[in-house]
């Protein structure tokens, strides 16, 4: 197979990928100024602020460079094993079957030392941050969970990871809508940071990893707010904590090509997931794992994130009017179950019991309906579904075969009533008769989220170059860091993505500093 970073789909005008060729070194006359730290942190998402607080932490000098003016933060779910949140509420996780399911899951495409990592470490690291919460009077929750899987629970494993941080009297989802608790929690450890003597350079763009003849990364270039070019030397470390490049289209295609075939992208912020970073890292050999890359996207049914919660009781038809999927899947083989039909076209189909059949119903990735049969009704008079008093006006609506679509409907209904789905087992109490009108089919739609593959990283989190070399003081964490993820975003263990960044990002920060005593020693 040939690297992807060397040939790939996306090209430049003439020719080549826009990170086959780096540009010229920067004259030492264009730097105005040079500062030196131990750690050199690139990027103030989740990973980036979680490193640079545990660097600090441990005593060493650090400095985080972001292009933004602000830090990123999105969601509200963080991932982690055996907390004292989970001793508090009763709950011990088995950390070898989930270590094992991890890894099973992306079919020992990644290093399942960086996964042991989060599962072993994450307990500890938490504990940490749930005191310094606590003692700040901000909120510390775990969320429920709840499986899919009743008459075969070992089929499809959810283990309860979800933790939320929340600043005091905030507001706190209980797991069936979306509130974005996660900018307060990240706000709350930057500060933490600062206090620790950690610089932040907001407006602050790197433009250049140097590396010395083959050797060691000995800092960055960067482009502050007035237009001047700094240096900023690392001692120690720089660590790249960039997020993906989910809006870089030449990347996309040439390493994620999946990523295209969402229909909704929802990833932020704007212009944070540009990737030039990526391109920065291979101008000075690093590699990249193995590709494609793997990526997280949802299944949504619907216009507003609140439908997202029902997406499995519904029954599936594709544009010939069959179902064709077991629609208890976990939300991404529902999305690749889809993207197999032909056109890439689904509905969700369901008739007037609506809020009856679903007034109580759960998942593991949300909660109970929250978008009442008025709202659908509203968008169905805007035209953005499909409404009908008959099963055959409502498959004229969606274009689809009438006989074929009406069989389909009327076979799911007497599965439903017989409490077996004898074509594709779905799990009998999500499924509902469509028989009382009027009947909806709600288009089913993709939001593609981030890219979460990445640099080649070994188990120390260190990139390595294209020969598979350690590429000495040049780290990864967050979705620049490869071979934690692969062929698809996982979704039995909540809140993965940021559990994986905090934990490993401190942990990364903690070695850092052993490194630097042990050099000192």
């Amino acid at each position: 197979m040939v690297d992807p970073h060397i040939v790939g789909r996306g090209r430049t005008q003439k020719g080549a990928p826009i990170w086959d060729t780096p540009p010229a070194p920067f004259a030492i006359s264009a730097i105005a100024e040079t500062r030196t730290f131990d750690v050199v942190i690139v990027g103030a998402g989740c990973a980036g602020i979680f490193a640079a607080h545990s660097a600090a932490e441990q005593g060493l000098k650090v400095a985080l460079i972001e292009k933004l003016p602000s830090l990123s933060a999105r969601g509200m779910d963080n991932g982690a094993v055996n907390t004292k949140l989970h001793k508090e509420a009763g709950i011990t996780i088995d950390e070898d079957m989930l270590l094992t399911d991890l890894v099973r899951f992306s079919t020992n495409r990644v290093h399942p030392e960086l996964v042991g990592i989060w599962v072993h470490e994450s307990g500890r690291v938490f504990d940490h941050y749930i005191d310094l919460c606590r003692a700040n009077d901000m909120q510390v929750a775990l969320v429920d969970c709840f499986s899919v899987a009743k008459t075969y629970p070992d089929m499809f494993r959810q283990y309860p990871t979800a933790h939320i941080f929340a600043g005091k009297g905030q507001k706190i989802s209980t797991g069936n809508e979306y509130i974005p608790t996660q900018e307060g929690f990240l706000t709350f450890v930057e500060g933490e940071a600062k206090k620790l003597g950690a610089e932040f350079h907001y407006n602050t763009a790197c433009e250049r990893i140097l590396r010395e003849d083959g050797g060691r990364v000995t800092g960055i270039v960067a482009k502050d707010k007035d237009g001047r070019y700094v240096k900023f030397a690392a001692a120690r470390a720089v660590v790249l904590a960039a997020g993906g490049y989910t809006e870089n289209q030449e990347m996309v295609d040439a390493w994620c090509p999946v990523a295209n075939d969402p229909e909704i992208r929802t990833f932020s912020p704007q212009g944070g997931n540009s990737g030039e970073v990526f391109a920065q890292a291979l101008w000075v050999g690093a590699g990249l794992q193995n590709w494609p890359h793997p990526v997280m996207i949802h299944t949504i049914p619907g216009f507003h994130i609140d439908l997202m919660a029902g997406n499995q009781s519904f029954m599936h038809v594709n544009r010939l009017g069959k179902r064709f999927q077991s629609e208890s899947l976990p939300n991404q083989n529902l999305v690749n179950g889809r993207f197999r039909q032909p056109g890439r076209q689904a509905w969700a189909v369901f008739d007037a019991k609506y809020e009856k059949d679903h007034a109580t119903f759960e998942t593991g990735f949300d909660g109970p309906i929250t978008e009442p049969i008025d709202q659908l009704n509203f968008h169905a008079d805007k035209g953005r579904l499909c409404r009908a008093d008959t099963l055959e006006e409502l498959a004229q609506q969606m274009g689809v075969p009438a006989d074929t679509f009406v069989a389909t409907c009327k076979r799911y209904s007497e599965m439903a009533r017989n409490g077996k789905d004898e074509d594709f087992n779905k799990e009998s109490y999500l499924m509902f008769t469509i028989e009382q009108a009027p009947f909806y089919a709600v288009p089913i739609r993709s939001h593609i989220l981030v890219t979460v593959g990445g640099l080649d990283c070994d188990p120390d989190m260190q990139v390595l170059d294209v020969d598979g070399n350690k590429i000495d003081g040049l780290y990864a964490v967050g979705n620049m860091q490869g071979n934690f993820f692969a062929n698809e975003y996982p979704l039995m263990a909540p809140g993965l993505s940021h559990g994986r960044a905090i934990t490993l990002s401190y942990v990364l920060g903690e070695r850092l500093a052993q490194a630097a005593v042990a050099a000192r020693t």
